[in-house]
């Protein structure tokens, strides 16, 4: 697909291929059974979003919970970023029991003083004569997973078997890769608890059918009339392409060096399973990041980025991301009261719902693959 190019000339939904009923069931969204399913069988088998690299600086250490699991995500002397397990290899002791960003030069079990480099590997052992004479200090480093970053943003991944980072997150790079320049500061970072499942959340910001209706005055003024909207489907990434309104462009500046799609139109991609992408061409950059907390409850991580001589102000950006983003709440709040009513049976799908569809087809692979789908 070249960058000056259209996606698609804009047309019709087009519903060939969709099932005739969405595919996840009511127990998907309530049944609590499913968390430990998801986090083995979704979760721990694709690219999970942890935040800015540029947050760590050499010498410091972010203590965290991905997916279920205690993590530590370290930049250590050199200026290399790497993940390991939170805990030590000895006796599984959380090796850093301080949640959070810290500056630390070396990781010291707290149980019995095993002593780590910000490389893994460990340094110093306490009474180490007493262990048999086949120990060997080089056997026991730090458990790593993989790392790697996008324009300076982290993802983690607990399986080896998963495709590259850059191939897992499809066109985005191309799209978006221009975005984030050395001007570019973290501008919004919140946080909210929302009372349905994760999955129901992931829906609706999928749903390219409620915009105009649901958010007539907010988000349907940036992304335009649902003629124009145009949709790509990638195997871990969906899209929403829509051509920048007049009313934008009037109000705002597009960064100079972006060319093509990049400059003309606003990206909101869906990443598999749980995260949100929204890119303007005047370089601002917003991760929606939705994490399970119960089977009816997640939490919303809103994170913006951008250029401020080009973007708006925090203030006013914050504003405007919420006043959607509430009416979002509202929606899928109600959603999961009737999703726990006992009464829902998937109903049909309509063509601007095809990303939710896109997103459940995935989930429903990965349940299959770990013989859970049903």
């Amino acid at each position: 697909m070249g960058a000056s190019s259209p996606l698609r000339p804009p047309a019709p939904p087009d519903t060939c291929g969709l099932p005739e009923r969405f595919l996840l069931t009511a127990d998907h969204y309530t049944n609590p059974r499913w968390l430990p399913v998801e986090q083995r069988a979704i979760f721990h088998r694709a690219w999970l979003y942890v935040g800015d690299g540029d947050r760590l600086q050499p010498g410091m250490v972010w203590a965290r919970s991905v997916a279920g699991a205690p993590l530590l995500i370290v930049r250590d002397s050199a200026g290399e970023l790497r993940a390991f397990y939170n805990l030590c290899p000895h006796r599984a002791a959380i090796l850093s029991p301080q949640a959070g960003i810290h500056p630390c030069q070396k990781l010291v079990c707290p149980y019995h003083a095993w002593v780590y480099d910000l490389s893994g590997d460990l340094l110093g052992v306490p009474a180490q004569h007493q262990f048999p004479e086949s120990f060997q200090k080089q056997d026991f480093g730090l458990r790593s997973l993989r790392l790697e970053t996008w324009s300076g943003f982290m993802f983690v991944c607990f399986d080896d078997s998963a495709p590259p980072l850059a191939e897992f997150l499809g066109s985005i790079p191309q799209h978006l890769g221009q975005h984030r320049t050395a001007a570019s500061q973290p501008l919004v970072a919140k946080q909210y608890t929302v009372a349905c499942n994760w999955k129901n959340y992931h829906d609706n910001t999928l749903c390219d059918y409620h915009v105009a209706i649901a958010h007539r005055t907010t988000l349907n003024q940036v992304q335009g009339p649902v003629r124009y909207y145009q949709h790509q489907l990638e195997p871990f990434v969906n899209l929403l392409y829509t051509p920048l309104t007049s009313a934008w462009r009037d109000e705002n500046t597009i960064l100079p060096l972006l060319q093509g799609l990049s400059r003309d139109g606003f990206f909101t991609y869906g990443i598999y399973p749980n995260l949100h992408l929204l890119g303007l061409p005047n370089g601002l950059l917003a991760w929606l990041h939705i994490e399970p907390l119960t089977a009816e409850s997640c939490q919303v991580a809103l994170e913006i980025y951008g250029d401020p001589e080009y973007c708006p102000p925090a203030s006013d950006l914050l504003a405007d991301f919420e006043a959607f983003m509430q009416e979002d709440m509202l929606l899928t709040e109600s959603v999961q009261r009737g999703y726990a009513s006992g009464t829902y049976t998937p109903g049909p799908i309509n063509g601007l719902e095809t990303r939710i569809i896109h997103q459940q087809q995935l989930i429903w692979q990965a349940l299959a693959a770990a013989g859970e789908a049903e």
